[in-house]
């Protein structure tokens, strides 16, 4: 894994001897980004390595995932992305139950964030909250009424600690978060890679704390597809565990390079 990190050191010093046509005058080297939006900080970064992008559950580049972040910004980084996996089909039901229909579409969604205190979401009207049960070692999705009753399902939402902490192993055993400086200019933004932040072995008991301390959330991205042979079926946009940047590094062991 030193070697992969040391590659990637030796990419990043590549990028950062390229010579661009942006120049502003503070001895860095600027990209243009390559998508707007903010995921335009990642595509960059990949595109400038040579990495296609895809979805697929696993490190990015040699074992390494990769996140870049704006030093200056307080944005949430995203983990990894997991559905709950009890009971089988439990998005759908999700979707369906409490779920609101919204721009035109005839189909619910749901898009909400959770964590371990009550959320509200006005479009759902519903309140939603992330508990740990230690006994039975599972993540459970809590849905209360608008004031705030707990309601009985016939179905629980929950992630079981097995399935996280595959997740963690699978995508997160080393994390290289890339420290970036972002400028606007005429319209456009720009991209400066400054460093990388080495984050090792988040564990599952990490990530419980985060959760228990209020600065993990998760992400329910609830869509459904319009069109083709999954039309009218589910669409999960990637169920995220997300935590910002400066509280991740409370609960991380870390290592800037330059």
């Amino acid at each position: 894994m030193k070697d992969n990190i040391n590659l990637l050191q030796q990419n990043l010093d590549n990028i950062n001897s390229r010579k661009t046509e942006f120049d502003f005058g503070d001895n860095k080297v600027w990209y243009k980004s390559h998508r707007n939006g903010p995921t335009g900080i990642g595509k960059t970064f990949e595109d400038l390595l040579g990495k296609k992008e895809d979805n697929l559950p696993l490190p990015d580049f040699h074992q390494i995932e990769l996140k870049a972040h704006d030093k200056i910004g307080n944005s949430y980084i995203t983990l990894f992305t997991k559905s709950p996996n009890i009971p089988r089909g439990v998005n759908t039901l999700l979707r369906q139950t409490y779920g609101y229909f919204d721009s035109g579409n005839d189909q619910k969604i749901l898009h909400t964030s959770v964590s371990s205190s009550l959320q509200f979401n006005a479009k759902s009207n519903h309140y939603f909250q992330i508990i740990n049960d230690e006994d039975q070692k599972l993540l459970k999705l809590l849905i209360y009424t608008s004031d705030k009753k707990l309601i009985k399902d016939n179905f629980t939402a929950e992630w079981s600690y097995e399935v996280l902490q595959k997740s963690l192993l699978k995508k997160l055993k080393t994390l290289a978060i890339i420290i970036t400086s972002t400028k606007h200019y005429n319209g456009k933004t720009y991209y400066s890679y400054d460093a990388i932040k080495v984050v090792r072995d988040i564990s599952l008991n990490q990530l419980l704390t985060a959760l228990s301390d209020n600065k993990l959330i998760i992400d329910l991205r609830l869509g459904v597809y319009h069109s083709g042979a999954k039309k009218g079926k589910t669409h999960d946009h990637g169920t995220g565990f997300r935590i910002k940047y400066k509280d991740l590094l409370n609960y991380a062991t870390t290592k800037t390079l330059k």
